[in-house]
């Protein structure tokens, strides 16, 4: 291992041995570290240190490092290479709930590469916030992506290395988010996304509208109606596209609803792949708002509205897809359409 940027570019570092060792490639390392940009003087936390590399790179680059990791072998392998570039910065060996729950300081990045089969890390990211500063950013790298949504974060990118997926949130700094979308018709799928939508932005709008390259089966009426019966219960308001007269007439509606992020429910690497071109063009004609995205959970993957309309179409049971609220609503414009289900 080398250190790729900085006043210690091109150091050296001692690496664990044995097969099960895993740590952040110099490649991904690079890769992070150009995106997250300047540093300089940020107060930056290696929660799982093991060797120290990612928190020692930050250091290099100006940052104010700090290291833990449970670990004795990985803070004493910390320490050692601290000593070699002839560096110095806190390190702590304990356990990184304790060390969330503990620490009185608070940062501007936090790496956070726990075990990848670890049981925690939902509730590590959960209560990161906690120690992170506003406007802070966390670091999460892991072998699959993070489905569903973490306590006060927002997750704006996500980038593959191998086998290793690298996560890029920041700290939620309030607003309400837009979540758009055909939804012909909406399904459970739809669903958890758009509950997880709410959960993390407290108030969301969920604007049915027209796709280009799509021909939608159910009216934007019928549609609406689907989505606003199965949102019954949440704190999000069902808007239709067709209802405001341009583009620019939409988007002052969203920023005077204080809409801040547009949130996209992602099911797979092809679906952020896509979703990650149209960010750019959306950056242009919304300034105010950010991308957000939401990765399904496994068991929501194959849920879609073209699963629905097959399943009519092979004259199979469509109901299972549609949430449980609005299942009356859907056999009955079924019955309207076609005099059955």
């Amino acid at each position: 291992m080398r250190i790729i940027g900085g006043v210690y570019k091109g150091r050296t570092l001692y690496g664990f041995r044995g097969e099960n060792i895993r740590p952040t490639s110099d490649s991904a390392r690079e890769s992070l570290f150009n995106i997250l940009g300047d540093i300089s003087g940020a107060d930056f936390l290696d929660l799982f240190s093991g060797t120290g590399a990612v928190g020692i790179e930050a250091l290099s680059r100006g940052a104010k490092a700090v290291f833990n990791d449970i670990d004795k072998e990985s803070v004493s392998l910390t320490r050692a290479n601290l000593q070699k570039i002839g560096a110095s910065a806190e390190v702590y060996c304990s356990d990184a709930l304790e060390f969330i729950k503990t620490s009185r300081k608070k940062f501007d990045v936090i790496f956070l590469d726990p075990p990848y089969k670890s049981q925690k890390i939902r509730e590590l990211l959960d209560g990161v916030s906690l120690i992170l500063k506003d406007g802070g950013r966390v670091i999460f790298e892991n072998e699959k992506p993070f489905s569903g949504v973490a306590e006060n974060l927002v997750l704006t990118d996500v980038r593959r290395y191998g086998r290793a997926i690298i996560h890029f949130f920041e700290k939620y700094s309030g607003g309400a988010a837009v979540y758009a979308g055909t939804f012909d018709p909406i399904t459970i799928g739809h669903l958890r996304s758009l509950s997880d939508t709410v959960k993390a932005f407290k108030k969301a709008f969920v604007v049915v509208g027209e796709n280009a390259k799509k021909t939608p089966t159910f009216t934007e009426e019928e549609r609406a109606e689907l989505a606003s019966i199965a949102l019954g219960g949440e704190n999000a308001e069902v808007v239709k596209f067709s209802d405001f007269k341009s583009e620019k007439e939409y988007g002052e509606f969203l920023e005077e609803m204080g809409v801040r992020y547009y949130v996209r429910g992602i099911r797979d690497e092809k679906d952020f792949g896509y979703e990650k071109k149209a960010e750019k063009k959306n950056a242009v004609i919304y300034p105010f708002i950010k991308t957000a995205y939401i990765f399904c959970d496994d068991d929501m993957k194959d849920i879609s509205s073209t699963k629905v309309k097959a399943a009519l179409k092979k004259g199979e049971d469509a109901l299972r897809y549609i949430p449980a609220p609005a299942r009356a609503k859907f056999a009955e414009i079924m019955q309207r359409k076609e005099g059955k289900i």
